[in-house]
């Protein structure tokens, strides 16, 4: 037991971590080219590297195979994750077979690191946008409440003090309408004279200027 278990602590120790080196390159290169992919495990373990096979695996995906592409990602190739996305999620392997060249790790960390953070921004901006629309929506309508309240308690004030003046002095007593503009701050205004039952027609004589005369001079 001792015995496997140094085996096993001494060949875990051999693999290796790190960047890979131009001499890892080749032999991955030529004995792929010569015997394909197969199992990675044993791939790595049958070429010779001190590799796992997940380190052989992406080295291999990622930079070594002919057909990657290299350069950004394009915008039409976004277009593309973003569709597919939209239809499969986070199928990453299944999303790159419709990008040629593209990797599955490449298309993800693309996902996560710029198009995940766009979308992230605009839901926000988008979001506080409507909150500031509510907001404003709704102090213009608590505004507008606040002016018709005043408009109307200024109307039913100004209804409640005004008084009309009286234009007719048909049936009331003189003193009586007198004393009731006095109080309203209204002009007097004095009825007309009723002059229908003076005689026109009346002569003086020396006795009525005579007694007028003695009343004078009292």
């Amino acid at each position: 037991m001792d015995h496997k278990k140094a085996c096993n602590s001494s060949q875990e120790v051999e693999v290796r971590k790190g960047p890979w080196t131009m001499e890892e390159d080749l032999i991955l290169i030529n004995y792929i080219a010569n015997h394909g992919e197969g199992v990675w495990n044993t791939l790595a373990k049958a070429a010779g590297l001190k590799r796992t096979g997940k380190s052989c695996r992406l080295r291999w995906l990622n930079y070594l195979r002919p057909d990657v592409r290299r350069g950004n990602i394009t915008n039409e190739e976004q277009l593309i994750i973003m569709e597919l996305h939209a239809k499969w999620g986070n199928r990453w392997s299944k999303i790159a077979k419709h990008l040629p060249g593209r990797t599955d790790n490449e298309i993800k960390n693309y996902w996560r690191t710029r198009i995940q953070k766009h979308i992230k921004q605009a839901d926000h901006h988008h979001n506080h946008q409507i909150n500031v629309n509510h907001r404003q929506s709704s102090e213009m309508i608590n505004d507008q409440g606040s002016t018709s309240s005043q408009l109307s308690s200024g109307t039913a004030d100004a209804m409640e003090s005004y008084s009309p003046p009286l234009t007719s002095y048909q049936g009331i007593n003189y003193m009586d309408h007198h004393q009731t503009n006095i109080n309203n701050n209204y002009p007097t205004v004095l009825p007309p004279v009723a002059t229908s039952n003076i005689d026109q027609n009346y002569n003086w004589t020396m006795e009525d200027i005579w007694s007028m005369q003695l009343l004078n001079s009292d």
